[in-house]
């Protein structure tokens, strides 16, 4: 949805069962707000029953137990009746004029479960709806509140402080459930991206300080708040992050929100539409059709943000875990003695031979693909994986130039990581316009990027467990050859303007170098 006008007259309040410095008046991130370092459920809000959150993208239809939706929602029913009352209560919380589809969805998966389920959309269009009594006596009487998706900003400047946010902690307190999907997702995180702007990778990895970080009504504040519902702390949640390829968005914010709160230690948490994380006492568990990715700083990461240069964010940490995968939030890992059926070890293969001569990669020039060793074709053609037939190229390699193209960037982002998982030793590269890779003659190992947009460099070199999803990616052609990848701790960077930073990409032995 396009940018909202701001608005600046919630209340600032104070909710009797939160820690100190867990909530604040003052909407951006600053390091006189600095949460608890542990991922976790927030003690600020009380211990929900579940926490369910959703990437986005259309439910099944009422009636399809197989769809990607029914193991998400129907936790949320399933988390019961903790009013005692005799009935699951929903309060489905929009500020639009919503369809009859959710609660009827809601009340249809109460059916197979036999619960008795009454589920309501309840409608909060303004900041006096947000405090009206008889809203709130609906909602914080209500067993589970969900959010729906839209425009997470807006939700902020509607409900943030007001009784709204009071009811829905009331409904956490007893054990209930919570969940949102999109911009509902989002807003759970303690770290929202809520500025009311379209923020895009292709912004941050032309310039780390990019205005679209900031708050729409107050340019140069960030636009990343950390005074809203706060459900899970020490987060950021995006969505969609597959089908909008927002891995490099993902950073940006990472990035800004470490460095505003004065921390190293935040997640990055980015779902995929139709796919969503069902979490329970500091353990989630990744369920439906995509991918969900959790990136986190190493103790090696260099993190540079320059204002009108690339982002440069090198050694993070990357778990990309597909359904049945389960990650723990406090202790920041995958859970690797609980893995799917067919999970496999990754088996490094070693340094990756010479390169030879020179060679420049046009990051706007979706061709320019074939100047890495391997290509990996993409939808409307079937998913594979094929040696280049050029003469001269990046030995075992993948790359996807143009990550900007709306057409096909999703596509291209789940593709690259299928590729990966077939390619274990291989190095994946993500580019964007505006950007080149560059190496020497004397030196063709190692590549330089340059110009006015970084890349990204995807590598398996420390990762060690791989997956496959039963699911067929939403972004396969009809054939279904894709099918979304796991990894366990693989590695990422953002270069940005090597010459500048002193740091290349060696692709031979898979690491930043001067």
């Amino acid at each position: 949805m396009p940018p909202t006008p701001r608005n600046r007259s919630a209340i600032a309040f104070v909710f009797a069962a939160l820690s100190a410095g867990a909530c604040s008046a003052d909407r951006s991130v600053s390091p006189s707000r600095v949460p608890s370092t542990n991922v976790e459920v927030s003690a600020a809000v009380g211990s929900p029953g579940v926490v369910v959150l959703i990437g986005g993208g259309a439910e099944g239809n009422i009636g399809q137990k197989h769809a990607w939706s029914y193991d998400l929602y129907k936790e949320i029913v399933a988390n019961g009746d903790v009013t005692g009352d005799g009935v699951v209560t929903i309060a489905i919380l929009s500020p639009y004029d919503e369809t009859l589809f959710i609660p009827r969805y809601f009340g249809w998966i109460g059916t197979t479960l036999g619960t008795p389920v009454v589920a309501s959309n309840i409608q909060v269009a303004t900041t006096n709806a947000a405090n009206d009594p008889a809203v709130n006596a609906r909602v914080g009487g209500a067993d589970a509140v969900w959010v729906k998706g839209g425009d997470q900003g807006l939700y902020y400047d509607l409900w943030n402080g007001t009784q709204l946010e009071t009811s829905i902690r009331a409904v956490i307190a007893r054990g209930g459930a919570i969940g949102g999907t999109s911009a509902g997702a989002m807003s759970l995180a303690e770290y929202c991206l809520c500025g009311g702007q379209t923020l895009e990778s292709r912004h941050v990895m032309q310039d780390a300080h990019t205005p679209f970080l900031d708050d729409a009504s107050q340019p140069g504040t960030s636009g990343i708040h950390a005074d809203f519902l706060g459900v899970v702390r020490g987060v950021f949640i995006d969505s969609h992050v597959t089908e909008r390829a927002r891995l490099g968005r993902l950073l940006g914010v990472l990035a800004r929100a470490n460095e505003d709160a004065g921390l190293d230690t935040l997640l990055g948490v980015g779902i995929e539409s139709h796919t969503g994380i069902v979490l329970r006492q500091g353990v989630g568990e990744v369920r439906g059709a995509g991918a969900v990715q959790f990136v986190q700083q190493s103790p090696s990461t260099v993190r540079r943000r320059t204002a009108g240069h690339p982002l440069v964010y090198t050694q993070l940490r990357i778990d990309r875990l597909t359904e049945g995968w389960q990650f723990d939030f406090a202790h920041r890992a995958t859970v690797v003695s609980r893995m799917p059926t067919g999970a496999l070890p990754v088996v490094y293969p070693g340094p990756t031979a010479r390169n030879v001569g020179a060679l420049s990669i046009d990051g706007g020039r979706e061709l320019d693909r074939r100047k890495f060793g391997l290509v990996a074709g993409y939808a409307p053609d079937p998913y594979s994986l094929s040696p280049t037939a050029a003469s001269i190229f990046v030995e075992r390699a993948i790359g996807m130039p143009h990550m900007g193209n709306y057409e096909n960037r999703g596509t291209k982002d789940e593709t690259l990581f299928r590729a990966l998982y077939d390619a274990v030793g291989a190095t994946g590269v993500f580019m964007f316009a505006g950007g080149s890779g560059v190496r020497t003659a004397g030196d063709p190992d190692r590549i330089a990027f340059e110009g006015q947009s970084g890349g990204m460099v995807v590598e398996l070199h420390g990762a060690t467990f791989r997956g496959l999803s039963r699911w067929s990616s939403y972004w396969s052609d009809r054939s279904e050859s894709l099918h979304p990848a796991a990894f366990v701790g693989a590695t990422l960077h953002a270069i940005g303007e090597s010459t500048r930073n002193a740091m290349r990409y060696d692709t031979r032995v898979h690491a930043v170098v001067p």
